[in-house]
């Protein structure tokens, strides 16, 4: 189904001088897409040629198609690391000049030499620090639905957070359980462990964003401390 429409597109973009590049990314290019995922390509274009992104329904699939000349494209790396799993994941379709081998080496040395900015670092922590803040004191109170609330809506915070303790930078949702293998400094069994805190009962949900919330507050400060207590938690940090 894919492939054919994939060589409907390229065979149709190849034609037009302006572009010199094509990349598949998300979970097509993953090999992960389930029934019904859409195309989401990326396309190079000739020095200082603009187009504005586009979505359309092709053969009953969604396609959504981003443009950057090679600068842009090279800037959005350097400015917005999340950038570079669109790369490393992806699957090129048309490089003729070799420009997107470029990109995917830059890729390749953004994320090999990436630090978490310290700005970045502090407002990480003074979120995690207030949500974490949160839960202790409805558990304290006995107000299990406000705990679970903050839990829900710190979720993604929480995922930033291991990405950030292990200096790694943030992939696209998508492609959060496919770069879980990138967490090599915990926490561990990471994978359970947020399976759980996504799929648990609600007291287990709480008490795995506890553990995360400790253990991404002690690997993202400097001196291992924190401002405030550990968590009294039956799950392990």
């Amino acid at each position: 189904m894919y492939e054919a429409l994939l060589q409907e597109i390229v065979a149709e973009a190849s034609r037009q001088d302006e572009i010199i590049g094509i990349l598949l990314t998300g979970s097509v290019a993953r090999g992960d897409a389930l029934p019904g995922a859409d195309l989401d390509l990326r396309f190079i274009l000739t020095p200082e040629t603009r187009r504005e992104f586009r979505r359309e329904v092709r053969q009953g699939v969604l396609v959504e198609q981003g443009f950057a000349d090679v600068t842009k494209a090279q800037s959005e790396l350097e400015t917005n690391p999340m950038n570079v799993y669109a790369y490393l994941d992806g699957r090129i379709l048309f490089d003729p000049q070799g420009v997107l081998e470029h990109l995917r080496e830059q890729a390749q040395r953004r994320f090999e030499t990436y630090q978490l900015a310290e700005q970045e670092r502090e407002r990480i922590i003074s979120w995690l620090e207030s949500a974490r803040a949160k839960i202790q004191v409805a558990e304290s109170g006995g107000d299990q639905v406000k705990a679970a609330f903050v839990t829900g809506t710190v979720s993604w915070q929480i995922v930033e957070g291991l990405w950030a303790a292990n200096n790694r930078p943030l992939p696209p949702n998508g492609s959060v359980w496919v770069h879980l293998k990138d967490l090599s400094q915990g926490p561990p069994d990471v994978e359970a462990r947020l399976e759980r805190f996504f799929c648990g009962e609600t007291e287990q949900r709480i008490q795995v964003a506890l553990a995360f919330l400790d253990w991404i507050l002690v690997h993202l400060n400097h001196d291992g401390n924190t401002s405030l207590p550990a968590s009294r938690n039956n799950e392990p940090a």
